[in-house]
């Protein structure tokens, strides 16, 4: 059978202030055509399918109509909850969807097995959704134990999944679905933390015999640790300057005895992000990269006005603007004592010269004219 995997939709974001679901849309129609073209059986998205717990209507609609056309080209779809949906909302309709649907949100019924049969045989998914350890059930305290334990990240996945493998037959192939973050994996700028530290690391070794592991969570495509079955697939777009690679998603050819064969498929559409760094008058003379996000790295040494609007009609897809700051960080800077032994005039004179390279004698007569104001009261 053939499975494809993907992630991290997070249908309704934005980037800086320019709102994606254009683009998310775009995604949406080459991911169709991608599992009409190469015969898709079984559809994954490992979570996030929003990019908030409560998503705007349009989000909502898009997402639907996803499900509408992937069902309509015959294949089956799976989706959990990552750690940006509503595990509440997601999974209030579990089980009351159309058949071939799968979607799966919070603690009900991450354990619970769902056997599906294909041409070619039977598959059991393990479709574990993110887990909040905050809204963990309570573990009973053991003998040893003083307490209830606390639970982890770590333990609630490792708990599902072992529940899970305990109603699988022996020789069904199997395929797990989950949004965590597991250890050998590197993150993007654009993920939110599980949790402080380390405390959200889970180990491969939950996912031990297992015969493909779809992961998401992470933006970056990545197999974990050196195994090929155990991958995330990474967001079908870019959501932070970070993210240079090039987008896919994975087809995965799955034998009757579980064999996992895998295969990247470049994502050719949406835009890719670029930093560009260069004086203003720079920037405006250069390309002026049209189809791509752009972050500006301003390297003028003093304040140049109307910059934003200037750069904003250059680069219609402009995401953000820094300024550097080397003229600043490399001036000297003055001790406590130092600053008070010179007068008002003498360090308004010096922050000027650190900022502005073209102070000229006219602007020193502005500075004391002023000072001399304030003191009078004028």
């Amino acid at each position: 059978m053939r499975i494809l995997h993907t992630s991290d939709w997070h249908l309704g974001r934005s980037f800086g202030d320019h709102r994606l679901l254009d683009q998310q849309a775009l995604f949406i129609d080459w991911l169709v055509d991608v599992v009409r073209t190469e015969s898709i059986d079984l559809v994954v998205v490992a979570g996030d399918l929003y990019d908030r717990s409560v998503p705007p209507a349009d989000a909502v609609e898009l997402f639907h109509a996803a499900l509408r056309r992937l069902l309509a080209t015959g294949a089956d779809v799976a989706a959990i909850a990552g750690n940006h949906d509503s595990a509440e909302r997601i999974g209030s309709v579990d089980g009351l969807l159309t058949p071939g649907l799968l979607l799966r949100g919070g603690y009900g019924h991450a354990a619970q097995v769902d056997l599906r049969h294909y041409d070619d045989g039977p598959l059991a998914i393990i479709a574990v959704p993110f887990l909040d350890p905050a809204f963990a059930p309570i573990i009973p305290a053991t003998d040893g134990d003083r307490a209830p334990r606390r639970a982890t990240h770590e333990s609630v996945l490792q708990t599902a999944v072992d529940q899970a493998r305990q109603a699988i037959a022996p020789g069904v192939r199997t395929l797990a679905i989950a949004h965590a973050f597991v250890t050998g994996a590197e993150p993007s700028a654009s993920e939110r933390s599980l949790a402080v530290g380390d405390a959200g690391m889970v180990s491969s070794a939950v996912f031990h015999d297992l015969d493909y592991v779809a992961l998401g969570h992470l933006h970056r495509a990545q197999i974990v640790g050196g195994d090929e079955r155990i991958r995330y697939s990474g967001s079908p777009l870019a959501y932070s300057f970070g993210e240079t690679a090039q987008k896919e998603v994975v087809l995965i050819e799955l034998d009757d005895d579980g064999d996992a064969r895998c295969k990247p498929i470049p994502v050719d559409v949406g835009r890719t992000v670029t930093t560009i760094r260069g004086t203003l008058d720079e920037l405006l003379r250069g390309d002026p990269n049209r189809d791509d996000w752009v972050r500006i790295e301003l390297t003028n040494a003093h304040p140049v006005a109307d910059a934003h609007r200037r750069l904003r009609d250059h680069f219609p897809h402009m995401v953000e603007i820094n300024r550097s700051t080397t003229t600043i960080s490399q001036a000297p800077r003055l001790t406590a004592q130092a600053a008070r032994q010179r007068s008002s005039a003498e360090l308004a004179i010096e922050f000027l010269h650190t900022v502005d390279d073209t102070v000229d004698d006219d602007d020193i007569a502005l500075v004391h004219d002023a000072l001399q104001r304030a003191r009078s009261g004028s």
